[in-house]
């Protein structure tokens, strides 16, 4: 009787797990509602952006707005070189409401998305760092990466 049971366990958590996995990166076309987007955040959306190789679209998605540290609660420093994230840290810490920028420096045009929040900035390659950001209006752990290359840059803790 025990062992039956084990094993019912296993499977119904293994079908949730991998049920959930699925979901978080299916194709999903629902738009958020005007009333769904942060206050902050840009009219613009990437409507034409998409990357086939990810498994989903970013049609939904929000455009990072061009921000100066000046205007951070929190800065996240990232140098993009050769394909190696450089940053300072794996997991950076916000509150929620706080306005998060980020600086970055990179050899490529890339793409940066915030999973979870769904926003999106393009970096453009140079020497001089590129500057946006977004008022944070969810609490939890956020991947960032870099969406072209799916490197992975940081967690964005909120709470």
């Amino acid at each position: 009787m025990m062992k039956f049971y084990k094993a019912t366990i296993c499977i119904i958590a293994t079908s949730l797990l991998f049920g959930n996995g699925i979901m978080a990166c299916s194709d999903s076309v629902d738009t958020p509602s005007d009333s769904d987007r942060s206050s902050h955040s840009s009219d613009e959306s990437y409507e034409n952006k998409e990357t086939s190789d990810h498994g989903h679209d970013h049609g939904s998605s929000n455009a990072m707005e061009t921000l100066s540290p000046e205007q951070a609660d929190v800065v996240i420093e990232v140098e993009y070189l050769e394909g190696e994230v450089i940053t300072s840290e794996s997991r950076v810490s916000a509150s929620e409401g706080d306005v998060v920028v980020f600086s970055i420096v990179s050899d490529v045009d890339e793409l940066i998305h915030v999973h979870g929040v769904d926003y999106l900035g393009e970096v453009s390659s140079g020497s001089s760092p590129s500057y946006f950001g977004f008022k944070i209006e969810a609490s939890g752990i956020f991947e960032v990466e870099f969406e072209d290359s799916r490197t992975f840059i940081t967690e964005l803790l909120v709470k």
